[in-house]
Formats: C-alpha cells, sequence, structure tokens
C-alpha cells in the first residue's frame, strides 16, 4: 500500500513539474530590434525580433530606445495583434495605425505610444503602468 502511494505521488510530482516548467518556458521575452531592410518598422516582420519570430500572446515584448542603432520603431499598421505583456521604455515609442488593435495583459509605457489610447485592449486583470501620461491621438 505504502508503495502504491509513493508511486501515485511521485507520478503526480513528476506530472505536475512538466505542466509548470511548459507553462514557464512557454512565455518568453522578445526585443524590438527593427532596420530590416525594406521592412524597418514592420511589428510584423520576423527579423525585426531579437527572438527572431513575431510576437505572439505568449510574449513579453519589449520596445527599448533603438535611436543609437537603428532609429527605427515599430509601427502596427492593420489587424489584431495579441501578445502578453508590453514595455515600452524611455525614449522608446510604438505607433498603433487606425485599422490596428493590440490586445495585452500587462503594459508599462516610459516612452510613447502613438495610437494607443483607444485602441488597446486590455484583458484578464490587466496592469496599466504610464498609459495615461504617454499616448498620444
Amino acid at each position: 500500500m505504502t508503495s502504491k502511494l509513493f508511486s501515485s505521488t511521485a507520478h503526480f510530482s513528476i506530472c505536475f513539474f512538466m505542466l509548470f516548467s511548459a507553462a514557464v518556458s512557454a512565455q518568453k521575452t522578445n526585443v524590438w530590434r527593427g532596420g530590416a531592410p525594406g521592412h524597418e518598422t514592420d511589428w510584423s516582420f520576423f527579423k525585426n525580433w531579437s527572438t527572431g519570430k513575431v510576437p505572439s500572446e505568449f510574449d513579453n515584448v519589449i520596445v527599448p530606445d533603438v535611436s543609437a542603432s537603428t532609429g527605427d520603431y515599430p509601427v502596427i499598421r492593420t489587424g489584431e495583434v495579441e501578445i502578453l505583456g508590453l514595455e515600452i521604455q524611455s525614449g522608446a515609442s510604438l505607433t498603433l495605425m487606425p485599422e490596428a488593435r493590440l490586445l495585452v495583459e500587462t503594459l508599462q509605457i516610459s516612452g510613447t505610444c502613438k495610437g494607443c489610447k483607444s485602441r488597446i485592449l486590455m484583458e484578464g486583470s490587466g496592469d496599466l503602468r504610464g498609459m495615461a501620461a504617454s499616448t498620444g491621438h
């Protein structure tokens, strides 16, 4: 009986650890680089991102100040983009065009977010920092 209980407990622990590890590893950070030839400001172009992939709903996105490197900041032109979190760092910028929407759970803006006031949709409980002072139009 003790052997079966230990085996069940060990099996449960292993399954829980595997599920927890998968959930944690699914979240990743993707940093804007910009400047890909012909697509310098295109949010949807994979070469503009540190992971080599366009951000997904599992990504925490960071838009840093790239004024000393490419000087090209992201623009979301059309469609609905869903990401886990967004941080626009001081000196950085993001532009949402009129036909674009951004769904996000956490948002921290220290830079500028043009067109974001009415085009960002918060999901879940959300965490909103800096939005009122930094959004354009």
